[in-house]
């Protein structure tokens, strides 16, 4: 429900380059001569492998990055900021990508598709036959702060649509604009240089206004002729070793408190306490900005994190140690915000320290018994699910794990989320592209808030009927509607979240390493 970090839209520069238009103007004509002419025409066929390495600027934070393009359709990108790394790939088959604390996980949904629509362009698939499928149209010219650009719209796998700007007098690609989502990015490219017989722009900035992000690479040098490694393309089998798990046991339990809709777990970082909310919505460890002062923990960049009503402004911050019970995770970096309107749980001399999200659920099973206040963790090297629960896929939306489920008969992905102190939240999109204000009983304005990160926000509630999530059926069901665009509970993709009034009535497993989540009946 809070902390989804936007590091995977920010990573990626697009790549067409261009040059001067044909004097006989057709698109396709334009296409050809965007790239210096038939003469680049020909040079590009031939080329098969492409590294590009450069500086890189992320809301201040600068690095270096290193980029590498095999034909027909592979892709790399690593940026090194000091203290961390960050890489997006696709092998032909899988996207993925590293986090900061190096675990690997896959991309799906439109995560998946913004990555390959880079790749689309990098390979040039709209030039080149045999390679990324999709299309475009033409849409005429159009005038932009005097200038008059030919504008293309041009849809990657035949899917989300990317606008294309053009100048008209020298036939430059000066413009990007694409959707992630409900967030809308500009790109600018410039700073065009011939390289091998083609015009390659060597700068791109990127600006996602609303989410607060913006992001520039200028490229160093591009060798159109790399020799490249055809392994670093292939997903890893698994992310960085950076926990400890007791020696000789094959589960630790860890007693929480369940208080006002929220999973509290004692923990200790760099051996200070504090209480954590659990929470399977936050995309990365997040801390209250008071803890993380308190512990003078070193600041290594700063990022937007997308909340449900809308975004914040999110320091990163590095730690030694975090333990919770006998389970410590090393060297991580994790968030820090402002969190007082979250921060309850706190005891005496123990500071509310923050949530505790992917960073923890994901790196070995963890069961959340509500009935018991119980948490136990498994070692992944001897689990084996207890039978007799209900068991479903999980697929990872920036970070946080998504079921498929059907509200009244109409499907959609829900994040499952023991961050949402409430029940089911549907999202306006979801809700309006179903037309569900007619569609569900007693409908209600109400009067009070939802939120969290990103600011609370008014909204209705009403009943569904039923709402299904693998072989769970539940009936009579009340939703919680949101009234915002903005953040996740504006999502275009994303139907809705599934919080802890309906998690409460399970113990739930979360088995991300093995992509399932387990609801067992508490009674059971």
């Amino acid at each position: 429900m809070r902390a989804k970090l936007l590091i995977a839209a920010a990573l990626l520069p697009f790549g067409a380059a261009v040059g001067a238009p044909a004097p006989a103007f057709n698109v396709d004509s334009l296409f050809v001569a965007s790239i210096g002419g038939p003469a680049a025409l020909d040079s590009l066929k031939r080329i098969t492998a492409v590294r590009s390495v450069g500086e890189v600027n992320l809301n201040g934070l600068p690095g270096r990055f290193e980029q590498f393009y095999l034909a027909p359709d592979r892709f790399y990108i690593r940026v090194n900021f000091g203290d961390f790394n960050l890489v997006q790939a696709y092998d032909g088959t899988t996207a993925w990508k590293r986090d900061q604390n190096g675990q690997v996980s896959t991309l799906s949904g439109f995560e998946r598709r913004e990555l390959l629509s880079s790749v689309y362009f990098e390979s040039f698939s709209y030039l080149l036959p045999g390679r990324l499928d999709g299309s475009d149209e033409y849409l005429g010219t159009v005038t932009e702060n005097g200038r008059c650009l030919h504008k293309v719209a041009f849809y990657p796998l035949n899917a989300d649509t990317i606008l294309v700007y053009f100048e008209c007098e020298t036939g430059l690609r000066t413009m990007m604009r694409s959707r992630l989502d409900n967030i809308d990015a500009e790109t600018m490219a410039g700073d065009y240089r011939w390289v091998a017989g083609i015009l390659l722009p060597y700068h791109a900035k990127t600006i996602a206004a609303e989410a607060g992000l913006f992001v520039e690479f200028q490229s160093d040098t591009v060798d159109l002729h790399a020799r490249v490694d055809s392994n670093i393309f292939a997903m890893p089998s698994g992310g960085a070793a950076d926990f400890r798990f007791p020696p000789g046991r094959s589960f630790v339990e860890i007693k929480f408190r369940y208080h006002a809709g929220h999973v509290l777990v004692p923990g200790l970082i760099n051996g200070r306490k504090g209480v954590f909310i659990l929470d399977s919505g936050a995309s990365a460890n997040m801390f209250d900005k008071s803890f993380a002062d308190e512990l003078r923990l070193p600041i290594v960049g700063t990022l937007p994190a997308r909340g449900m009503g809308g975004f914040e402004r999110v320091e990163l911050v590095k730690t030694d140690s975090i333990s919770i019970g006998e389970l410590t995770l090393f060297n991580q970096v994790a968030g820090s915000l402002d969190l007082s309107l979250l921060g309850r749980g706190g005891e005496g001399d123990t500071m509310f320290g923050g949530l505790l999200g992917y960073d923890f659920l994901s790196r070995l099973p963890v069961m959340v018994n509500f009935k018991d206040s119980l948490l136990t963790v498994f070692s992944p090297d001897s689990f084996l699910p207890l039978p007799g629960g209900h068991e479903m896929p999980i697929h990872l939306v920036m970070l946080v794990p998504a079921v498929t489920g059907e509200l009244d008969g109409f499907s959609g992905e829900f994040i499952i989320d023991l961050g949402n102190a409430l029940g089911l939240i549907i999202h306006r999109g979801f809700a309006e592209a179903n037309r569900l204000q007619q569609v569900l009983h007693n409908v209600q304005d109400n009067a009070g808030l939802f939120g969290g990160i990103g600011g609370s926000l008014p909204g209705k509630t009403a009943f569904a009927s039923t709402f299904r999530m693998g072989d769970i059926a539940l009936d009579s069901l009340r939703v919680i509607l949101p009234d915002a665009s903005e953040g996740m509970a504006g999502s275009e993709e994303i139907a809705g979240n599934i919080g802890n009034l309906i998690l409460e009535h399970f113990a739930v497993l979360f088995d991300y390493p093995r992509s399932r989540v387990i609801f067992y009946d508490a009674d059971k």
